[in-house]
């Protein structure tokens, strides 16, 4: 349907005369039968916005009309900065690649508008499609640095999907193969990211390449590195690598966003590890004291876990009569997912075992459910 239909449809259905739509409007009544008739193919984008307004012709509508008859950059720069506040991501999309067809534009200037506004939107949804337009534009056209950049912003909004985490993962290793692109501060972040989400995804070998990629590039010092260093640290114990966990522990240790709770943690995993439960029971346990509740489900796993190993069933039952001391508040990260889940997990075993079969089937269930909001099932 045309503009000019759908002015036409519309002050049929309000009931109103042309007369009458101009005193509601203020646009002339001449310019109005005009722009019916169809004579006026393109009137200005303001008299086209009072008109929806009085017709309650929806804004999404004026705004596709108008790009199907622009080819003005600045025209259609404006329309995709007034689509990105006021519409759906389908005119964003529309808009988007309006802007990138334009032969009147230059590619490289349409994508850093377009990159511009995806940073300047709130809007989830709204910045991924305008990422997602500029890697589909890029790819076909051959430009890494945009391309890069589309990777990369897509990347940090995707990787807090915990129902897509493999996915988002694979989507997101995409990006290595322009890494060289970035700045320098972008590419250590993508290697810190990446590298998180592969230790969250149980991929040790690829976390411990992609973080020690980061901190080799990192001459600062901040919380996200000392995070991959202890992520680092986590893959070489799960990897039976006591001699390299240690050697990262230290390093840990130095950096000033070290936490020593965090330390103890990972200490008492290798005393574990290496067959020293009682070392590690006494460190799991001073740590559990002494952690931030919204930290403690991690380490009550563990504990829990050694507990099982050795066949200590009184302090397994000790441990589950505290968990209102360990359950965290705020479920907001992949980790405390899987660690409800595995803790789920190991209490309704555990029940099952000691005969307790309807609290046992009862926390198996609750298990599965968080295992399925990680996208994976135990």
């Amino acid at each position: 349907m045309s503009f000019a239909e759908m002015v036409k449809a519309h002050r049929y259905k309000a009931n109103l005369s042309i007369s009458e739509l101009a005193e509601r409007t203020g646009v002339n009544r001449s310019v109005l039968a005009r722009i019916e008739s169809g004579e006026t193919r393109r009137p200005s984008f303001s008299t086209c916005c009072k008109i929806a307004s009085a017709l309650d012709i929806p804004y999404d509508k004026v705004i596709s009309f108008y790009l199907d008859v622009s080819e003005r950059p600045e025209t259609l720069k404006m329309l995709l900065s007034e689509a990105v506040v006021r519409t759906n991501r389908h005119i964003v999309r529309k808009a988007a690649n309006k802007l990138l067809e334009t032969p009147k534009l230059n590619t490289f200037l349409a994508l850093d508008y377009i990159l511009q506004q995806a940073r300047e939107s709130e809007n989830e949804e709204i910045k991924l499609a305008l990422y997602n337009v500029m890697i589909e534009c890029t790819k076909k056209r051959g430009i890494p640095f945009y391309l890069a950049k589309g990777l990369f912003e897509r990347y940090l909004i995707e990787r807090y999907d915990f129902s897509r985490l493999e996915e988002t993962y694979r989507r997101g290793k995409e990006l290595l193969v322009y890494i060289e692109y970035l700045q320098p501060s972008e590419r250590i972040i993508a290697y810190y990211r990446l590298g998180l989400q592969a230790y969250a995804l149980k991929y040790f070998d690829d976390c411990i390449h992609l973080c020690r990629q980061g901190i080799a590039e990192d001459d600062t010092e901040s919380e996200l590195k000392s995070s991959a260093l202890l992520a680092i640290t986590n893959s070489y114990i799960n990897m039976g690598d006591c001699i390299l966990a240690e050697l990262y522990l230290k390093k840990y240790v130095y950096n000033p966003f070290a936490n020593a709770n965090r330390t103890k943690y990972y200490l008492a995993q290798i005393h574990v590890k290496k067959g020293e439960f009682s070392e590690g029971i006494a460190g799991f346990k001073e740590c559990l004291v002494e952690a931030e509740r919204e930290s403690r489900i991690a380490i009550a796993t563990d504990l829990l876990e050694v507990y099982q190993q050795i066949g200590d069933h009184e302090g397994i039952e000790d441990l589950i009569k505290k968990e209102e001391q360990f359950l965290p508040q705020q479920i907001n990260t992949p980790k405390k997912v899987e660690h409800l889940a595995l803790y789920y997990k190991q209490k309704g075993l555990h029940q099952l075992a000691n005969e307790m079969f309807e609290e046992g089937i009862e926390n198996l269930i609750l298990s599965a459910s968080y295992y399925q909001k990680l996208g994976a099932f135990a």
